[in-house]
């Protein structure tokens, strides 16, 4: 019984880490089993070892083990150690068995002692035991501690006495065998409940950290579902915002281009070289205003559409792409080669003709004099993503503006020179990242730019930050 008393012990002390990761009370009642079957060890050894360690240090550690029992249970229910009853009665079970041991022999007299000595810790623990009631470990505790103190209140009893009978009955080993059996139960059953009251500790912990976490869960999803309708509600008066403030600004535009066109014509001759040239440099910053605005609209209205994503064919995007630029390619003369087939994607195939009309117009568009554009477009398969370049022959972007060319009203070359708002570019970027992918340009060695498209290949699978 000491044997498995111990081994109970270690595995218990083996469950406690420092820092609270069980708690304090598995400390003192690891140790407080260790202890006591230590201590029944060394009596069972008695007839080999001296009286020293298998009477006196033996009975010491059992009255140690029980302090430990009851500073436990004081720990786990709330209260206040008694550290100096503690050491009191681990001093005075000593001291008492040091002197009936070597001074005085009397073993009926350190019978009863051991005995009287373990009722009032026990009777203690029960009393706050029962004070806090909130488990079934606690009442098995409860109840082993109540079954033990009786015993050893008639174990300390009948050991007084002087009727023969009784005393050739006391020394019997049928009623040695019962006391030790009951001794040793006691203490068994001792660390199963303390191993119950523990596991009901860290149950309800872990229940108390699987509420909180519930309720900050429940607390997230409302703040994000009210951030979510406030987002709505927001993107849903920007849109009309910027749809109403379109048609507002657009209306007078209109107005003064009209207005100036009448003016010209009604002046006719009578206009000089220079009041003719101003009257056209307000209508084209009228028309280039406008222009500004349309592109704005446009750009504050990607992924605002109410379809949901679907599978687009990018080879029908690109067909549709190159009917609506037929005019300016045949006035060029563009080359355009694409790659024989392109991929199914999800998203919306409104947006796919916008991206690829901006990069094959801007390729068509910026290139120098007398050049005339040449574009090949490209896809690879990446695995869990499509790679799509956009090469061309045109004048290029110096490396230091390939991450500026993306910005609104970014622009690296003069009205002047090539005409535009400089949105285009910013207008793909958005779009692609609306579709989960990312955009990025690189020289070509011997000029021109390419332009690479990154798709993943389903809407459900965004691009890593290493993409």
């Amino acid at each position: 019984m000491g044997v498995l008393m111990v081994a109970l012990g270690l595995m218990f002390q083996g469950n406690w880490r420092r820092g609270g990761e069980v708690f304090s009370p598995s400390r003192h009642w690891a140790m407080a089993a260790i202890l006591y079957g230590s201590g029944s060890l060394l009596i069972a050894f008695r007839a080999q070892l001296p009286p020293l360690f298998s009477v006196v240090f033996a009975n010491t550690l059992i009255m140690v083990s029980i302090t430990l029992i009851h500073r436990g249970i004081a720990l786990f229910v709330g209260g206040k150690a008694q550290d100096a009853w503690y050491w009191a009665a681990s001093l005075l079970v000593l001291i008492s068995f040091s002197w009936f041991t070597f001074a005085a022999p009397n073993v009926d007299a350190r019978i009863v002692i051991i005995s009287l000595m373990r009722i009032p810790f026990f009777v203690h623990g029960m009393v706050l035991l029962r004070r806090s009631g909130r488990s079934r470990g606690e009442g098995l505790l409860f109840w082993v501690l109540a079954a033990a103190t009786p015993w050893f209140a008639i174990r300390a009893g009948v050991t007084g006495l002087t009727d023969l009978a009784i005393v050739d009955f006391l020394k019997a080993g049928t009623f040695q065998a019962f006391n030790f059996l009951i001794s040793g139960v006691t203490g068994v059953l001792m660390v199963v409940a303390q191993y119950r009251l523990e596991a009901e500790r860290v149950r309800a912990d872990l229940a108390a950290e699987a509420l909180r976490l519930r309720q900050d869960r429940d607390h997230l999803e409302a703040v994000v579902a009210e951030r979510t309708k406030e987002l709505t509600r927001s993107n849903a008066e920007l849109e009309q915002f910027a749809y109403v403030t379109s048609h507002d600004l657009r209306q007078p535009l209109r107005m003064v281009t009209s207005y100036l066109t009448l003016l010209s014509r009604k002046l006719g001759s009578s206009l000089d070289a220079d009041g003719q040239s101003f009257i056209d440099f307000a209508v084209d910053g009228a028309r280039r205003m406008d222009a500004l605005i349309v592109a704005l609209l446009e750009y504050s209205r990607i992924g605002r559409g109410n379809g949901k994503p679907e599978p687009v064919s990018l080879d029908q995007a690109m067909a549709d792409t190159l009917r609506n630029l037929s005019v300016v390619m045949a006035e060029t003369g563009a080359d355009i080669h694409i790659a024989a087939t392109l991929p199914v994607v999800e998203g919306d195939r409104i947006e796919f003709v916008r991206l690829f009309q901006n990069l094959i117009g801007n390729a068509i568009k910026y290139v120098a004099p007398d050049t005339i554009p040449q574009i090949r477009v490209t896809c690879e398969d990446e695995g869990e993503t499509w790679l799509i370049r956009f090469r061309d022959n045109g004048i290029g972007i110096p490396p230091e503006d390939a991450e500026r060319v993306f910005g609104v009203f970014q622009r690296l070359v003069g009205q002047e020179q090539y005409e535009g708002c400089g949105i285009g570019l910013a207008v793909c970027r958005k779009i692609v990242e609306h579709l989960g992918g990312n955009i990025w340009e690189e020289s070509v060695p011997g000029g021109g730019s390419c332009f690479n498209l990154r798709l993943p290949k389903s809407r459900n699978a965004p691009l890593s930050l290493a993409s």
